[in-house]
């Protein structure tokens, strides 16, 4: 069905000449008007008759959701067969038109029919405001078929073995309270205070007061912060010896879109719909819908399998208010997604397993390990899979939540792993993840030519291989707190240390030498800053430590004819003594081939402002 909406002044019309399959009309119905009134054109389509139910219900709930939107107060149905040149047959218009009368009057609503089948006169006044004209397309897609059965979980062991998760006690802290959480439904009682977040504002992270809940703003230590980590997850795509193409895209889609309706369907109340001009549009919740768009259009070959297309996307959630977490859950996130195009399921079977690899040597790198949560779509996607799950499950020798969603869904992925850190609170918490889609190249329309020249629908893997850039963060503050309660000093790898080396002069006769030394590190591509603020050298220092700065020098006389510098290491929570290339070569070291960014901000501290 085809859809035009006009929101009216008034409308009205009057019936001429009957066409040879218009409905009867009393004298009383040659002629009729109303004001203020939603007026939907309607246009019933060949593909519509055998689904009249489902299309009267559809268009019914969008016209009244659309008088709701605009402020009409009346509705006015009015057979119109100029929207489409397929038309369903006169008897059929008439069906569909009735039942979405009855089913708007239903609703409390004062509703008119026009009489189907003749040539009328009409009148028409648009009230001319930006959503007084929108066109539809009712497709009338049935409801899904209600899930069979519940959920279901086990416990998957190295050696095969299944067990029932009540009374599981293997595995380690994380998995225990990861499964009571998942499996048994239980919240692992918390331990001690938010630690993490007092490092957030530390390094100028916080919520945004001026905007919506669960939106997070970067000062410019955060924002550098942000933007290495942005950086690290695009170096680790393009090291995984796969072509990739990065892509760059828009955060909204029309929700007329058949594909982009179907797949927002899924997550239900947590999409943001944003009211457009003309059209409802939805802001992407991941980085699919760009990515897709695109390589729907693209002239695809099996010679060209497998592939990567990457994107560090914006994506909102609406996640509810009060169980929104600075890094860790917010309502907008930044997601280095990489989907990996494949020509079949072995194919994407043996990605699915270097990604699982390297999104644990991610994790190993910061010295935290992961538990698998692994869900699937059906009982019979675990036993298509199971060879695969059973090769990651001995790869990591450790047990594997096994997570089966009710049946009778008919999911778009059927297969993903949910990768869990155990938390300084004691939480499992969600960072990476690697997913197995057979539905979206279907429905996006992605398909490649294979060797007999055949269009083929690949198969798509999705990953975050270290999470959402917050998330990741959110990882990098809860090992640096875990540090703390060892009763160790809080570090930062040095890559990502928003101010590296700071140089601190103890006089005005001093600050030369001090911009010189601290010129020459700059100049080795470390981030450096100068203290040259009239203050103590004692609250100097002292700051510097409070600011996590990696490496603090305090330059005076013995520092002046000298490289031989007092440098106090923050790993190592004391004083050592080292030359300038010594420093350099120390802090080059430590970054290695990491991503490299100047600092935010000014390097002198007399420049900056009080955050």
């Amino acid at each position: 069905m085809r859809t035009l909406y006009i929101h009216a002044d008034f409308m009205e019309y009057e019936v001429k000449k009957p066409t040879p399959m218009a409905e009867a009309v009393a004298d009383q119905e040659r002629t009729g008007r109303m004001e203020e009134v939603l007026v939907a054109f309607l246009t019933v389509e060949r593909g519509d008759q055998d689904k009249v139910e489902a299309v009267a219900s559809q268009a019914s709930a969008d016209i009244i959701g659309t008088a709701e939107k605009v402020g009409a107060e009346r509705i006015m149905l009015y057979p119109y067969a100029h929207l489409s040149p397929d038309l369903a047959d006169a008897e059929t218009g008439k069906r569909v038109l009735r039942e979405i009368e009855r089913m708007i009057a239903a609703k409390g609503w004062q509703v008119h029919r026009a009489p189907f089948g003749w040539y009328k006169a009409f009148r028409i006044s648009c009230k001319g405001h930006p959503l007084s004209e929108l066109s539809r397309e009712i497709v009338g897609e049935e409801a899904p078929p209600a899930p069979k059965g519940e959920e279901r979980f086990l416990v998957l062991l190295p050696d095969g073995s299944e067990v029932d998760p009540r009374g599981f006690e293997g595995g380690s802290e994380c998995f225990q309270i990861m499964m009571a959480k998942e499996a048994l439904k239980k919240e692992w009682p918390s331990t001690g205070e938010v630690k993490y977040t007092r490092l957030c504002k530390k390094f100028g992270i916080n919520w945004e007061s001026m905007s919506d809940a669960g939106h997070m703003c970067f000062s410019p230590k955060g924002a550098l912060m942000f933007d290495l980590v942005a950086d690290y997850s695009a170096r680790i795509v393009n090291s995984l010896s796969l072509p990739v193409y990065t892509v760059r895209g828009t955060n909204m889609f029309s929700l007329d879109e058949g594909p982009v309706a179907e797949h927002a369907k899924l997550f239900g109340d947590r999409l943001y719909v944003i009211k457009g001009e003309k059209r409802d549009f939805v802001m992407r919740y991941a980085a699919c819908h760009q990515q897709f768009a695109m390589m729907r259009l693209w002239n695809i070959s099996y010679k060209n399998l497998p592939f990567g297309a990457f994107e560090v996307a914006d994506s909102y959630r609406m996640e509810q208010s009060g169980e929104t977490m600075l890094c860790f859950r917010t309502r907008r996130m930044n997601m280095p997604d990489l989907h990996v195009v494949c020509r079949d399921i072995p194919e994407a079977e043996e990605w699915f397993s270097r990604l699982d690899g390297r999104i644990f040597d991610e994790a190993n790198a910061l010295g935290r390990d992961y538990e698998m949560l692994i869900n699937f779509s059906s009982w019979d996607a675990y036993q298509k899979h199971k060879g695969l799950i059973m090769e990651i499950v001995r790869k990591h020798a450790r047990p594997a939540l096994l997570h089966f969603y009710p049946e009778g869904i008919n999911y778009y992925w059927t297969v993903n792993i949910e990768y869990h850190i155990l938390d300084d609170m004691k939480r499992a918490r969600e960072i990476g993840t690697v997913q197995i889609d057979i539905g979206n190249a279907q429905r996006f329309g992605i398909a490649y030519t294979d060797e007999s020249g055949k269009k083929t629908f690949p198969v798509i893997l999705h990953t975050a291989v270290i999470g959402t850039v917050e998330r990741y963060l959110y990882t990098l503050f809860d090992t640096a707190v875990q540090m703390e309660t060892r009763g160790k000093v809080g570090t930062l790898p040095t890559w990502v240390n928003p101010e590296q080396v700071r140089f601190m002069n103890v006089s005005e006769a001093h600050l030369e030498r001090a911009r010189e030394l601290a010129d020459r590190v700059r100049r080795a591509n470390v981030r450096v800053g100068l203290d040259d603020r009239s203050e103590t050298v004692g609250k100097k220092v002292r700051e510097a430590k409070q600011d996590w700065v990696g490496y603090a020098i305090v330059i005076g006389d013995k520092e002046m004819g000298s490289d031989v510098l007092t440098v106090y290491d923050r790993s190592q929570n004391r004083n050592v003594e080292m030359t300038v290339d010594q420093l350099i070569e120390r802090v080059r070291g430590e970054i290695g081939d990491m991503p490299f960014r100047p600092m935010y901000l000014p390097s002198e501290l007399s420049r900056r402002v009080d955050m």
